[in-house]
């Protein structure tokens, strides 16, 4: 068989594996070793188990991932995260859907410091769902405002997502960071724009919310977002 031939009944046994619902790395491994042992040999496909993973996991790079996370639990615990929020609902929730404008902007803040989609939303949601709840938001809005605003948390540096996307397709990650700022800011005003009309055409979806603070407490509200920039 020609490596064509090879490489093409593996892909079909790749595919019949995902189809039996055997796990997606357990799959990939076993096509690989026995693309590589029926290409080469035995001696090469069992080298190149042991070495590959061991490359690719011994990166430098990959050591920030930990760092990130560390950094996300770290402003969780400190109550960095309730801050950003406070913040963003201070200034934001006289606007039409304020608060859940503002679980957008502090969405797009704890971003910058986790890096995990999943982390970002896990956060924000234990903080901006029961309030925008407590201010009768109709719940599909508020859930979904901070479940499609943790998305911002793969886009915004640091990304977890970017940076192990650099390494496998050997892109610099720097480059991607920057271009994924431009697309998240670009994300978080769009889902800006989408809540405010939305709320403008169903005022029911989002009650509006009587701003009673003074310039003296939005300042304030501003320096607790210091310790997170």
């Amino acid at each position: 068989m020609s490596e064509f031939q090879i490489a093409a009944l593996f892909i079909a046994v790749l595919v019949g594996f995902l189809l039996i619902r055997i796990p997606i790395g357990i799959a990939l491994i076993a096509v690989s070793f026995g693309g590589l042992w029926s290409m080469f040999n035995w001696d090469i496909a069992w080298g190149s188990l042991g070495i590959v993973p061991y490359n690719f996991a011994n990166s430098w790079v990959l050591s920030s991932i930990p760092a990130f996370l560390l950094m996300g639990y770290i402003c969780y615990h400190a109550r960095l995260t309730q801050g950003l929020f406070h913040a963003a609902q201070l200034w934001l929730s006289g606007l039409p859907g304020g608060l859940a404008i503002a679980s957008a902007f502090g969405c797009a803040g704890f971003a910058a410091v986790t890096g995990s989609s999943v982390a970002c939303s896990a956060a924000m949601g234990k903080i901006a769902v029961p309030e925008m709840m407590r201010h009768r938001y109709n719940p599909e809005l508020a859930t979904g405002t901070v479940a499609a605003g943790g998305t911002i948390g793969a886009l915004i540096p640091p990304s977890i997502l970017m940076i192990l996307y650099g390494i496998i397709s050997r892109q610099p990650v720097s480059q991607l960071f920057l271009g994924g700022l431009v697309v998240g800011l670009i994300t978080l005003f769009a889902y800006v724009l989408l809540i405010f009309v939305r709320v403008k055409l169903d005022p029911n979806l989002a009650p509006p919310v009587v701003a009673s603070a003074k310039p003296q407490e939005k300042l304030r509200a501003l320096g607790e977002t210091a310790p997170v920039l």
